[in-house]
């Protein structure tokens, strides 16, 4: 048995080993390749596609480990939800690959815990437990003619009522993903099942991104037009300044900073219109009026 799960250990390291070496795509990049396999059917670029992803399809699985299927499973799921992704997926639409492929990556995973597992993981220990006082019960049951009693059985196996009790809590069956739970009824199972613990992948995605613009868009602006926006928008600060705190600080006037700001704003939408990105470079303050002065 630890032979097996050693083994097993080593496939991973293998296999994660292996795929650290497939370069990530930058977004042209992978636009470029969706075009060659819808239009070409080209599957050396799917394949690049599909490889330089798979790590990410080991975060996602990581979310939804000891549910039921071996971290194994859950990887060939992922990665078969990705590769219907890659198939999918149109560049066109102006999405970054990974965006699009992460609803196919769990609905796949997803299936197969519904088809394969049950909702709680059970210790393989605890079922043979549960297997043997089974049996137990229903030998007793042929030599009583009846349904034995607790004490009955925990007499055959030669174990405490307590015991025998804390092992028949385990009441097993088979749940759908979409059943509803809580007082209300208004949660379905599956949004129980991924671990709050893990960093979302998502959400680490979009702040990558979002970090990833910021930085190319500042990249285009002045020296005192990027110290002008970092303060007055706080990026990668406390807190943003008002005009007046800005002023002080790079000892010019008020006035000046708001032209500057102006100035700076109207170069950045510039650049996101040429690029037909409809993302703001930073989020204001929600009390603005209060920072005019």
């Amino acid at each position: 048995m630890e032979s097996s799960q050693n083994d097993r250990s080593s496939v991973l390291s293998r296999y994660f080993s292996e795929i650290r070496n497939y370069p990530l795509l930058t977004k042209d990049q992978e636009h470029d390749l969706a075009r060659n396999v819808q239009r070409r059917g080209c599957q050396a670029s799917l394949n690049e596609l599909i490889e330089s992803n798979l790590s990410f399809v080991v975060k996602v699985a990581s979310e939804y480990r000891n549910l039921g299927l071996p971290f194994e499973d859950l990887l060939n799921e992922g990665n078969l939800g990705l590769i219907e992704a890659a198939h999918r997926y149109d560049a066109s639409k102006g999405t970054k690959f990974i965006t699009y492929a992460i609803w196919w990556i769990r609905k796949s995973i997803l299936k197969a815990l519904s088809e394969h597992s049950s909702l709680v993981r059970v210790p393989t220990y605890q079922l043979k437990k549960v297997r043997e006082i089974r049996d137990t019960e229903t030998l007793l049951r042929r030599r009583l003619g009846r349904r034995p009693r607790r004490d009955e059985i925990s007499e055959r196996l030669d174990r405490s009522l307590s015991k025998v009790d804390q092992v028949l809590q385990f009441n097993l069956r088979e749940m759908s993903l979409e059943e509803r739970l809580g007082k209300d009824r208004d949660k379905p199972v599956a949004d129980f099942l991924v671990d709050r613990r893990c960093t979302n992948p998502e959400t680490d995605l979009i702040q990558r991104e979002a970090t990833s613009l910021i930085a190319e868009a500042m990249s285009h602006l002045s020296e005192q037009e990027r110290k002008v926006i970092a303060h007055r928008f706080g990026i990668q600060m406390r807190r943003p300044l008002t005009l007046k705190e800005i002023g002080e600080m790079m000892s010019i006037s008020r006035e000046r900073v708001r032209q500057i700001e102006c100035q700076a704003k109207s170069r950045l939408r510039k650049l996101f219109s040429r690029k037909r990105l409809l993302v703001a470079p930073c989020k204001p303050p929600a009390d603005r009026s209060s920072l005019d002065h």
